[in-house]
């Protein structure tokens, strides 16, 4: 009996050193991970064009009951409050809106209710055909964002027949028109197409989808001051304005509206990738999905919003979850975007810092800082979601900055800020230290030396660096000195097989269970094709995976 007992203490004594060895083994391997070493893999792109939408309204003729109740038309009054109009006979036929004007009577031009104004929404009109009438006189449909009554209007109309058909974007002040622009002269659109509004804020553009192929047609930028009078940025505006199916329709004229629907899109293309973190950097994974924040873009770079994606890290279901503005306390709903968004679990509390692109109160257009604060006790990951927003002051972080990054670390008990420093007309990231999390910075690292955008800080191998995009390749430096070590393999890098371009360092470690210990995901940069001037519509989203021998343990 002696002697089992010996050898069961025996069994047991390896068996807690081979425990041991295997566990140092494994910190020596997880130590051993280099982000020099690694070769990320291209695993999938996609870029979505008004896709992977989030409904608002919806004006569907096959599932309409009681259609002057669901759906009123409007006329222009004298005051700010609706009545209606019954200027057209509207039919719902074959699950189509038949719109038209009677043989003899006068050109009808309804205003159908199709929706409410969200500042951010495209809105979208399903035209299936137009019957002009015999004489060859105008007949006109599209889009119309207006007050109630009328007075005040945004419209996009589609013209055919008659002099100058095209499309055109008129502005109405006071039921007066104070700005007319025609885009498309002489070429109206085809049935059947989707006409597209995407409005961002003060600021708007035009789209057409025929055959599955979607084309700009214009824009306006905040600079031509175009929808002072209709900013539906203003929430006491927006919440009494409406969205609505415009015509005008003469004598025989017949118009065909599919459908009628506004929604939350993803834009044109999608930019500024940033993994939604803990505030220590860890990723925030939730119902077995990591979340990042992105640029819901538009054309110019006024024309972005921030926007909410969700994906599981073992596969690529990309899903549009929401959008982020921001309330300054100036009554508006603005577009700050390129955020770093972050759950403190202690403070229990959502924070961001963002890029000041959309104004602060009193104020349009960047701050001296380029940098914004944001707060929000409720998730704002899911929906239409607004955050309590402060713009930062050079006292609190000095320079001009943009593409933040923040973390706690707790090594130190200091919050460090990571950002793109302008310095002498060049972009290069420069590291900040602070007790707080929303400041007083000091700088303690940086300029580096290389262009910078797209700063994140991120453990490899249980220790962090920092990985910085720019002008070519994505570069890695030591935290928090900000030394250059190098540049992240890539065998597919976005823009192959052209040369480099501009792009975000957007890395995270993931825990046991997923085939890849660090992916990345990142993005490209070509624009929307046929867009005149500056342009910032891009790009195309790229997910990466790097292989490592050991993927049981982070």
């Amino acid at each position: 009996m002696k002697r089992l007992y010996i050898f069961i203490w025996t069994l047991l004594a390896v068996g807690s050193i081979g425990a041991q060895s295997l566990s140092n083994n494994k910190g020596k391997l997880q130590a051993q991970v280099n982000p020099l070493q690694l070769t990320f893999h291209r695993l999938a792109v996609r870029r979505f064009l008004f896709t992977n939408n989030i409904p608002l309204s919806e004006l569907k003729p096959s599932e309409v009951v009681a259609f002057n109740s669901m759906h009123p038309s409007f006329k222009v009054c004298e005051v700010d409050t609706a009545k209606a109009g019954d200027e057209a006979q509207a039919e719902l036929s074959g699950g189509c809106l038949v719109l038209s004007s009677p043989a003899g009577e006068k050109t009808s031009q309804p205003a159908i209710y199709a929706g409410g104004i969200n500042p951010y929404a495209t809105y979208e009109l399903d035209v299936r055909s137009v019957q002009l009438p015999a004489g060859g006189s105008p007949v006109e449909v599209g889009i119309d964002l207006a007050t109630l009554g009328l007075r005040n209007r945004v419209q996009v109309m589609v013209r055919y027949g008659g002099d100058k058909p095209g499309v055109y974007l008129r502005i109405f002040t006071e039921a007066r028109m104070v700005k007319e622009v025609i885009y498309s002269e002489g070429k109206p659109l085809q049935p059947p197409y989707l006409l597209q509004l995407q409005l961002s804020g003060n600021s708007l553009a035009i789209f057409s989808t025929r055959d599955g192929k979607t084309t700009y047609i214009g824009h306006t930028t905040p600079k031509e001051h175009l929808l002072e009078a209709v900013d539906f940025r203003n929430r006491k505006l927006a919440s009494s304005s409406t969205f609505n199916i415009a015509a005008s329709l003469p004598p025989a004229s017949t118009v065909t509206i599919g459908k009628a629907c506004s929604y939350l899109s993803p834009g044109v293309g999608q930019a500024d990738v940033r993994f939604i973190t803990h505030k220590d950097g860890s990723p925030l994974l939730d119902d077995n999905r990591l979340w990042f924040t992105f640029s819901c873009r538009g054309l110019g770079i006024d024309q972005s919003a921030q926007g909410v994606m969700s994906f599981n890290p073992s596969v690529f279901d990309l899903r549009f979850e929401g959008m982020i503005v921001f309330d300054h306390g100036d009554g508006l709903l603005r577009n700050d975007y390129a955020s770093h968004l972050f759950y403190d679990d202690d403070a229990r509390e959502w924070r961001a810092y963002t890029c000041d692109f959309g104004g602060v109160a009193g104020r349009e257009g960047r701050g001296a800082s380029g940098l914004v604060t944001a707060t929000s006790s409720h998730d704002p990951r899911h929906g239409f979601s607004v955050m309590k927003a402060k713009v930062v002051t050079n006292e609190n972080v000095p320079g001009s900055n943009e593409d933040p990054c923040i973390i706690y670390d707790s090594s130190v008990k200091k919050w460090r800020l990571l950002t793109s420093s302008f310095v002498e007309k060049n972009i290069r990231a420069s590291i900040f230290e602070s007790n707080q999390w929303n400041g007083k910075f000091t700088k303690i690292g940086g300029p580096v030396p290389y262009n910078s955008t797209g700063t994140v800080i991120q453990k490899i191998g249980g220790k962090r660096y920092a990985f910085i995009g720019g002008n070519g390749p994505m570069r890695v430096y030591s935290y928090p000195e900000l030394t250059a070590l190098g540049e992240l393999k890539f065998d597919l890098p976005p823009h192959w097989p052209g040369a480099p371009g501009r792009i975000w360092a957007n890395i995270i470690s993931l825990p046991a269970g997923f085939p890849y210990r660090y992916m990345l995901l990142t993005m490209d940069r070509p624009n929307f094709p046929e867009v005149k001037g500056s342009n910032w519509s891009y790009g195309a989203l790229y997910l990466y995976g790097a292989y490592t021998d050991d993927i049981s343990n982070q």
